[in-house]
């Protein structure tokens, strides 16, 4: 059986070496078009969601078997100070959060979430 992975956060710099392994991944995006253009040449299908303001649709865990949540602020565009490390924890726990509650609504959940 092949397994159908689900990858957040597919444009940073592990996300995208991350699919170079995987075999026709799931990619989720808040801006589908421009995650198509930046990951041009790695056969990826891409669903829309935006992790940090809403629990993600049904159809994005449809099929999926494993979850790699990497979606986040990004860490290494700048200097941290209090304000950024908030906003980098709290933009990890929303997408958490709200990704764990699709889960668990979900009629055929993903084994394995990383």
């Amino acid at each position: 059986m092949k397994t159908k992975a689900l990858v957040t956060g597919a444009t940073g710099f592990i996300g995208r070496r991350l699919l170079a392994s995987l075999e026709a991944p799931i990619v989720s995006s808040r801006d589908p078009e421009r995650s198509r253009a930046r990951l041009a040449g790695l056969a990826a299908e891409v669903r829309r969601w935006d992790p940090g303001t809403k629990v993600p649709p049904a159809d994005l865990l449809r099929d999926v078997d494993v979850i790699f949540h990497l979606a986040g602020e990004p860490v290494a565009d700048r200097r941290w100070n209090d304000s950024v490390k908030e906003r980098i924890r709290e933009s990890r726990v929303a997408g958490t959060r709200h990704l764990v509650a699709a889960i668990a609504a979900a009629s055929r959940k993903p084994r394995v979430l990383v």
